[in-house]
């Protein structure tokens, strides 16, 4: 049976479609990090539906639920520098990475830094919920996370980053990256 994703209940599932309409009928290279019960793995394997693509998933703990065909789930802790690039370097380079895992700043940055290198020409990075950087007087944790998507806007000339779109709506806010060959030029 699938799991649900709330990528439905919270727009993203509607976003995502429209932003990759184009890559419909394209063999696509995905990593998620932060998948909870599989049921994002599903909406990528349904967005994505050509025969070559493939999906990984990242999580700290993998519960029993059953994965599409075209799909793997891997234990992995964001923390873990060597397994991200491990990872990265088995498996990429990814048309997209997508970060939905703890949306704490040191996880989201490590992740980020260890793992853009493996986005290919034209890919994509996103990074979902960094607007828990906004919450007043939650998980400590999230404190740097809008900073630290400035901080990356910031620098996208150095990190090959040749376009980048930002969304924040109410209970929707997600960054994105697209890498270049150069980097944005002005």
């Amino acid at each position: 049976m699938r799991e649900p994703t709330d990528k439905f209940t919270s727009g993203m599932a509607d976003l995502y479609k429209q932003l990759f309409a184009s890559c419909r009928d394209k063999p696509m290279r995905v990593l998620e990090i932060g998948i909870f019960r599989g049921g994002s793995l599903w909406f990528w394997s349904d967005l994505f539906p050509h025969p070559e693509t493939r999906i990984i998933g990242l999580d700290i703990r993998i519960p029993p639920f059953e994965l599409p065909k075209n799909a793997a789930a891997l234990v992995c802790d964001q923390n873990d520098a060597a397994r991200l690039r491990k990872i990265g370097e088995d498996a990429g380079p990814f048309d997209l990475i997508v970060d939905d895992g703890s949306h704490f700043t040191a996880e989201t940055r490590t992740c980020f830094q260890i793992l853009f290198p493996f986005v290919g020409v034209a890919g994509h990075y996103m990074i979902e919920d960094w607007a828990v950087g906004y919450w007043k007087d939650r998980d400590p944790r999230f404190v740097g996370m809008v900073e630290l998507v400035t901080d990356i806007i910031s620098s996208a000339p150095a990190k090959q980053i040749d376009a980048m779109q930002i969304f924040l709506h109410p209970g929707r806010a997600l960054a994105v990256f697209r890498k270049g060959k150069e980097g944005w030029r002005a």
